[in-house]
């Protein structure tokens, strides 16, 4: 099974930061999942919100303040002090690490985003490494259809109180029987092996998402899912061993 660090090792460093990804790498994990905005010049960063509050000391839009703007913040501080400092990560800057997977996930929409992205993926040389995913749909199926050979991840939403485990099933089932993408992802407290399986016979790898404790780690490999992410690397490592 593949270990991939939610926002990198983000339970013992910043989330979306090169000392959050190193960590993961150096832990264990096969890649990372990261997320993208926009700077007001059209530059790729990493960085989960859309506003510059909770992760940094700035405030405001990340699409209204430059790159340069941006690089100027500290990314770190807030989640401790050994980590004050810690910058803002261009895409480029995490497209160069050594992980046999990225996932990215678009935070923002439109054509500018997905063509930046597309660009620094190109010029990095990572296409076959790199998940796309995101809750943009109608965005995610373009890139498919403008590059078929991306590799494009489905997300599911968890379950409503009103829906039992057929209903939450069909729901998984149906949606991405007509997606048409390539991998699923289902949260990993409640993905089941009649999911992952009939997920499976329609072709897609199953990824088990935001797993939290080693009961979300072993249901997640009871089911059949063939990758997961979540905060803690070190506790997926230490199930694992």
């Amino acid at each position: 099974m593949q270990v991939i660090g939610h926002r990198g090792a983000s339970a013992g460093a910043p989330e979306n930061t090169m000392a959050a990804f190193t960590r993961a790498l150096d832990l264990g994990a096969d890649g990372f999942e990261f997320d993208v905005q926009l700077t007001s010049d059209g530059r790729a960063v990493v960085m989960h919100d859309a506003m510059l509050e909770r992760t940094t000391n700035g405030n405001g839009p990340v699409f209204e303040a430059s790159f340069d703007e941006i690089r100027e913040l500290d990314a770190g501080g807030w989640f401790a002090p050994e980590f004050a400092g810690e910058r803002v990560p261009s895409l480029d800057e995490v497209l160069a690490l050594p992980a046999t997977v990225f996932e990215l996930e678009f935070k923002t929409q439109g054509r500018t985003v997905l063509d930046a992205v597309l660009e620094a993926v190109d010029q990095a040389g990572v296409f076959e490494r790199v998940k796309f995913t995101g809750w943009n749909h109608p965005m995610l199926a373009r890139l498919k259809t403008e590059h078929p050979q991306a590799t494009i991840g489905l997300f599911a939403q968890r379950p409503q109180p009103w829906m039992n485990e057929a209903v939450f099933e069909r729901y998984i089932l149906g949606t991405a029987e007509t997606a048409g993408f390539d991998v699923a992802h289902v949260y990993a407290g409640v993905l089941t092996e009649r999911i992952a399986s009939g997920l499976s016979e329609l072709g897609y790898v199953v990824h088990a998402n935001d797993a939290v404790g080693p009961d979300d780690v072993n249901r997640a490999v009871d089911a059949g899912a063939t990758s997961i992410s979540l905060n803690d690397v070190a506790l997926a490592m230490s199930v694992f061993e």
